[in-house]
């Protein structure tokens, strides 16, 4: 099949043919149509998250990307709920156990045997791919190949961050929250989705072309970061903050912006050189400041996202199109900041 792979942490990836994956027990392989390009797939590609990069090196994992939608063409062994033709997408979490204690308490993101798409699982950049029927993502047919393909990593981490604005910070609708990288590809639909979810939003990004987009969303505010904290102060502050951009000074910008009780949910994942969080234990024991990390959402979070999608509360701004030997450089014009929303390619 053809795939896209890496030849080198930071090198150009290479379309190549590699072997076909199998349906093993459990898992159903899939003709993928179209994959999206995610944040995430720049920090593998450069090698910039050590433990990811050491799970790639020794599971022999060079194909990107876990954001495909396609169609089973084959089933293994034990597989009851799916079947060949059926649409689906394969997604971050690739596989997780159902039986540990994370999993049982809603928590399978950190199910210790999970398996990763693109990580420990060969990824989406390819015409082929596998995952566990267990973590396929049945697709409605109404969400077209584009749209729906960033949806099963950017929407559905965004909805379960947003989420936690009222299971664990338990922020009613109607108070004000920060979005920090709001144009991007998750914080965009972040707006989107806290203006659904009831919520008052202060999108914050870099750049007026960015800042009007984010004003295109329908936050109530959009602002550029260096003029975020003054113009935020003039409302007491935000009662939380969402941090979707993948650097350390979004986070030193979400402490600023937060008042007194309240939270700030971590998303972005900084690349690991950059060091540790720049919040104190003064400012989060001094001010009952709330760190909330979140990860990926899980199946039903998937189902509730799509509803929303076909209310027409919240949709996929797909800024690139391309073809999978195009997927280089539009990895190369996200990290450069070049485009805003998604890129998705055809396979």
């Amino acid at each position: 099949m053809r795939a896209l792979a890496l030849d080198g942490w930071g090198k150009p990836l290479v379309l190549k043919e590699i072997p076909k994956p199998e349906a093993a027990p459990g898992d159903v392989r899939v003709r993928i149509r179209a994959t999206g390009l995610c944040h995430s797939d720049v920090h593998q590609w450069k090698g910039d998250w050590p433990t990811e990069r050491a799970l790639m090196e020794s599971g022999g994992v060079t194909v990107l990307g876990h954001e495909g939608i396609g169609v089973v063409d084959a089933v293994g062994v034990g597989v009851s709920e799916l079947a060949v033709g059926d649409r689906v997408g394969v997604p971050w979490m690739n596989y997780w156990c159902g039986g540990c204690e994370p999993c049982l308490t809603g928590y399978p993101h950190w199910c210790d045997r999970t398996r990763t798409t693109s990580v420990t699982v060969n990824g989406t950049y390819a015409e082929y791919a596998t995952v566990s029927e267990r973590a396929a993502v049945r697709v409605p047919a109404s969400i077209p190949d584009d749209e729906a393909a960033p949806l099963l990593c950017a929407g559905v981490t965004a909805y379960g961050a947003l989420r936690r604005l009222t299971t664990e910070l338990r922020i009613p609708p109607g108070k004000w929250v920060a979005v920090v990288g709001a144009a991007g590809g998750l914080g965009h639909l972040g707006v989107q989705l806290a203006k659904a979810m009831g919520y008052r939003v202060v999108g914050v990004d870099v750049g007026a072309d960015r800042v009007r987009f984010v004003e295109s969303l329908g936050a109530d505010m959009a602002v550029e970061a260096a003029a975020a904290p003054a113009r935020v102060q003039e409302l007491g502050g935000v009662h939380a903050t969402v941090v979707f951009t993948p650097t350390l000074a979004g986070y030193g910008l979400a402490a600023s912006l937060t008042r007194t009780v309240g939270g700030v949910v971590a998303v972005g994942i900084p690349d690991a050189r950059e060091g540790p969080i720049p919040i104190s234990p003064w400012a989060l024991l001094s001010r009952g400041l709330r760190l909330v990390p979140t990860s990926v959402g899980v199946s039903h979070e998937f189902a509730e996202l799509f509803d929303l999608y076909r209310a027409g509360r919240v949709r996929t701004h797909v800024d690139r199109h391309g073809t999978l030997a195009d997927a280089p450089a539009l990895l190369a014009d996200m990290a450069g900041g070049r485009y805003v929303g998604r890129a998705v390619v055809t396979v």
